[in-house]
């Protein structure tokens, strides 16, 4: 059983509510509207079993705007406690080459280095089954934060300036990848 998410991300503006995404009666979704920059709002639909989104016959739909990604879980953190407030979301377009070296760096380097700091609650990393209406990106990771200044943390600073970070940035699609910083909206 593999867990799965799909990501909806809508370039509306925040006012404009996103179309409604038929899912089945046990995936939980969550909302989130962007802190700065576009996309302006995107909602996150857990699902347990990758076999439940079949039953999501809205999964292919896509408007104007609408970016929505299907991916499967390859690591997480572990659950918590807290609540989280602002949820992060990178994504990469990993060339084939080079997923072994960043799997092996988010797991033993990036990653670890990240949850230390205080208010960094969790991370899922995901692959990417299926895309449409945006950049199809290979490799997405959700950093679930208690709030925005965890990201201005000693512990951030430091995962971001390794010399296998700095060897990762000098490739093009490294250079490429989307950052994203949301609220959550209850």
């Amino acid at each position: 059983m593999s867990k799965a998410i799909v990501l909806t991300q809508y370039s509306a503006p925040d006012d404009v509510a996103p179309a409604s995404v038929a899912i089945p009666a046990d995936c939980l979704r969550a909302r989130y509207r962007a802190l700065q920059g576009a996309p302006a709002l995107v909602t996150v639909d857990y699902f347990t079993d990758l076999a439940a989104i079949g039953a999501c016959e809205d999964l292919a739909a896509a408007s104007a705007g609408v970016a929505r990604y299907l991916c499967v879980e390859s690591q997480d953190s572990g659950s918590y406690a807290g609540v989280h407030r602002v949820l992060m979301i990178v994504a990469f377009q990993v060339p084939a080459t080079r997923v072994a070296e960043v799997e092996r760096w988010y797991r033993e380097e990036h990653g670890p280095m990240l949850l230390r700091a205080p208010g960094w609650l969790r991370m899922r990393r995901y692959r990417l089954h299926a895309g449409m209406g945006g950049k199809l990106w290979t490799h997405l990771a959700l950093h679930e934060l208690r709030d925005a200044a965890v990201l201005d943390s000693a512990e951030r600073a430091l995962a971001r300036c390794t010399p296998w970070r700095a060897q990762l940035e000098r490739e093009s699609w490294f250079a490429q990848a989307g950052r994203f910083v949301y609220e959550y909206m209850p």
